[in-house]
């Protein structure tokens, strides 16, 4: 069989020739412009690679910085909201903001940035049960034939945190106990405690927090001193962000009661007062960005949890001054008042 003619050999087919232009490319550079653009565009890549590898690094630590939000501000009730008990006012505003704000942090699942915290939870903690022991408070100087109001017990217990619990749901529930207590009381329905009379009892409740919280403290600090703790330990951001949180409650309570009682007249009282809320205020107010424990040897850094205590110090002597001068006289200093007066005004009318 003899192959097509076309797939014989041809023996005289000269070679093809590469074109000049081709031959001249066997030269050429390229040009800096595009080596330019091709390294700036290699680095742009090494950039984002990098950048994504520091953002995937770094935001979980900044989502835990951003989540640990501590609202330490004054209460400040609007003028159109008319509540019969200061306190109930104050303890709902309380409530409000925490279910409203950064969420209750001991809830969070273990993957959750708030889960990291330490200083949110302590101050939530504490914000909770001081308010369930002022409305505890309030409760007994409030009863309903012979027993604790039913509301304000329930929100005082509601208030209570409990091991693997949910709060929000509780602090819900005690929001709206307290806001039918106040609603009964402002018609009549519940007995209405006076700010007169809550003062000197919450005055002796904030003093007996001041003294707890300076031990808890004290023990942090002797800690350190004794080589057992750490300069910014998990216990003594607790320990400072717990008290931290009473005394804030103290204050507010304390504000709020005495924008609306009226036996602060006498100067004296008046004058003890502006030194109680001093004092709470100061305490209130401490909001370091790190917490501090140094040793007394320390240079640079204070002791955060010394200046605490010596604030808690003085809220506790000045609420225990405020009790004595609120305190009715006692009976015997009556008599005893009242005769000089007779006396006297016998005397002046047997002069000639």
């Amino acid at each position: 069989m003899k192959l097509p003619r076309a797939y014989e050999e041809q023996e005289h087919v000269p070679a093809p020739v590469d074109p000049t232009h081709f031959i001249s490319l066997d030269y050429a550079e390229p040009s800096p412009i595009m080596i330019g653009f091709q390294k700036a565009w290699r680095s742009l890549k090494r950039m984002l690679k990098i950048g994504a590898v520091l953002a995937l690094v770094g935001a979980y630590p900044a989502a835990v910085v951003l989540s640990s939000h501590i609202n330490d501000k004054p209460i400040d009730i609007p003028a159109e909201q008319s509540w019969a008990v200061p306190g109930i006012a104050v303890a709902i505003h309380k409530i409000a903001r925490e279910l409203e704000g950064a969420g209750w942090a001991s809830n969070r699942p273990v993957w959750h940035p708030q889960a990291r915290l330490t200083a949110l939870p302590a101050w939530q903690s504490g914000t909770a049960e001081a308010l369930s022991q002022h409305m505890q408070l309030i409760s007994e100087l409030a009863p309903y034939e012979g027993a604790p109001d039913s509301d304000l017990a329930a929100a005082a217990r509601l208030l209570t945190e409990v091991s693997g619990e949910p709060m929000r749901p509780r602090l819900t529930a005690a929001a709206e106990a307290l806001n039918r207590f106040d609603t009964r009381a402002s018609r009549g329905l519940a007995m209405r405690p006076m700010p007169e009379e809550i003062m000197p009892q919450e005055l002796a409740l904030f003093a007996g927090w001041a003294a707890e919280d300076r031990a808890a403290l004290s023990d942090q600090i002797n800690a350190l001193q004794e080589g057992g703790g750490w300069p910014a330990s998990k216990d003594d951001i607790t320990a400072f962000y717990r008290a931290k949180a009473r005394a804030h409650v103290a204050h507010e309570m304390f504000a709020a009661n005495a924008d609306k009682a009226y036996n602060l007249s006498n100067t004296a009282i008046l004058v003890a007062a502006d030194r109680a809320e001093t004092a709470w205020g100061r305490a209130a107010e401490m909001k370091p960005i790190l917490v501090s424990n140094q040793s007394d040897s320390a240079v640079l850094n204070p002791n955060h949890l010394a200046s605490m205590a010596y604030f808690l110090l003085e809220a506790e002597v000045a609420s225990r001054h405020l009790i004595e001068l609120m305190a009715p006289p006692a009976a015997d200093e009556v008599i005893e008042e009242t005769s000089v007066a007779q006396t006297d005004e016998a005397a002046e009318v047997a002069l000639p």
